[in-house]
């Protein structure tokens, strides 16, 4: 059953660390499962391809980054997201005090290990704990005591493996259910091409999919691109919700391309709500909804390309115990194969 292939693939997937800014053990990893259903993979800078035998009739992304920790030495972590921004991208990003407290909240307490970026080898162990002094700094350090002193640039991976008890889903899971997603679609017939992106989590994942687009002269409005969507009520999750969404904060989606997948939505049976609607009905303005990845990709190409977001819904977003129900995962399927099998 789809079910039962996604939950196994993603708790797999999760299983394999993935911090930002250092997925090559991953993006090896998933290459090498993609290989065995008999596809297409190759590696570029920043992109893992896979293709079926009709690679261009349809293209899906999905991003393979998750948060972590980063040693900063001699016993001192840095959010990772942070680190990356500033070492490779030379990005200042001074976050506010309700950020630092989010981020804090997400970490303190958690069980991590850090691990070779090259190998996927686990070198050392421990529990977080706050660094209070920096967080009346705004800055995000974490100690580790209970950790050997790792070198300074080593990434650090929560250990908590994912779970489920059949109802639901849990573990952290953005973006690895979708990658699980993808690789029931192609199990099951899908034979286009799936993009894995790295670094969406510090918004430079749209970087590498444009460059993949503009190397092999593709001019796409129908991309479609998967990802989890944080909510802090139960509605959509209890509802079996798929998400959908005119735009984000950054840009407007192809317009006749989504509307195309709501009646897709209504044909079905699937209930859907359209995120960016929801939120402007509650009295929320544009700022208020949010960066996704094909936003980013809209905006930084004045809509050179687009397409459509298709996310599922999920609570306490960006930690190691992110939930989602048995039948949004069906539901998200039930879409995503229909469409992909049936294009609209």
């Amino acid at each position: 059953m789809p079910f039962e292939t996604v939950v196994r693939k993603t708790i797999e997937y999760l299983s394999i660390p993935s911090v930002v800014g250092h997925e090559s053990y991953f993006t090896q990893y998933l290459k090498n499962d993609f290989d065995k259903l008999g596809l297409t993979t190759k590696q570029h800078n920043g992109i893992l391809e896979v293709s079926g035998h009709h690679p261009y009739a349809q293209i899906i992304s999905a991003h393979i980054d998750r948060h972590g920790l980063i040693s900063m030495g001699r016993g001192s972590y840095k959010y990772a997201a942070e680190y990356v921004r500033e070492d490779k991208y030379k990005e200042e990003n001074a976050p506010s005090k309700s950020m630092i407290q989010a981020i804090g909240e997400r970490f303190i307490g958690e069980r991590v290990f850090a691990y070779n970026p090259q190998t996927g080898e686990k070198i050392g162990q421990g529990t977080i704990q706050a660094d209070e002094n920096s967080f009346e700094k705004q800055d995000v350090l974490f100690h580790i005591p209970d950790m050997p002193e790792m070198q300074e640039g080593t990434p650090v991976a929560y250990a908590r493996t994912a779970v489920s008890d059949n109802q639901r889903l849990k573990g952290q899971i953005d973006n690895v259910i979708s990658i699980g997603i993808i690789y029931t679609l192609f199990q099951n017939g899908f034979t286009g091409t799936a993009l894995f992106s790295t670094e969406e989590e510090i918004g430079k994942s749209w970087i590498h999919l444009t460059n993949w687009l503009e190397q092999h002269n593709i001019n796409d409005k129908q991309l479609l691109i998967l990802d989890t969507s944080p909510y802090r009520e139960q509605t959509p999750i209890d509802q079996h919700m798929v998400i959908l969404r005119n735009r984000d904060k950054s840009d407007v989606f192809n317009t006749d391309f989504v509307q195309k997948i709501k009646k897709r939505c209504a044909y079905l049976g699937l209930p859907f709500q359209m995120k960016d609607e929801y939120f402007l009905s509650l009295g929320l303005g544009i700022s208020d909804l949010g960066s996704t990845e094909l936003g980013r990709i809209v905006a930084n190409t004045k809509g050179r390309w687009n397409g459509a977001s298709i996310q599922i819904p999920t609570l306490e977003y960006h930690t190691s115990y992110e939930t989602t129900s048995r039948g949004c995962i069906e539901n998200y399927y039930a879409l995503l194969q229909n469409i992909l099998l049936k294009p609209v």
